[in-house]
């Protein structure tokens, strides 16, 4: 767990500074959900598992397992700068990247 932090916490820290980017694109300028979907995919890559999936897929199907979304609940607070209520750590908002897109966004509008 502390290793698969330690390296989400890395590489959050380069797409901060740049070093990644989408053709030369700031890692700032990507939506919400590509910026999702690299959390993810972060964490699959973690686990030596490169999967296509869709932001309507479960998280659980595409083998984000429990320890896991402990571990992309902390990245998504980190990547955008948000505090996740307590209320809202829930099975059905962990459920896709449509559903995590959907929380940043009401998170976004509230603060």
């Amino acid at each position: 767990m502390l290793k698969g932090l330690s390296t989400m916490q890395t590489t959050g820290e380069q797409r901060l500074s740049g070093a990644r980017g989408d053709a030369g694109r700031r890692p700032d300028a990507l939506s919400s959900r590509d910026r999702l979907r690299r959390l993810v995919e972060d964490i699959l890559a973690t686990k030596a598992t490169h999967k296509h999936f869709s932001d309507d897929d479960t998280l659980a199907e595409i083998g984000i397992a429990s320890m896991d979304m402990v571990t992309l609940l902390l990245s998504v607070e980190s990547e955008f700068d948000v505090e996740v209520p307590q209320s809202q750590i829930t099975a059905e908002v962990f459920r896709s990247i449509s559903s995590l897109d959907a929380l940043i966004q009401r998170l976004s509008a509230a603060g």
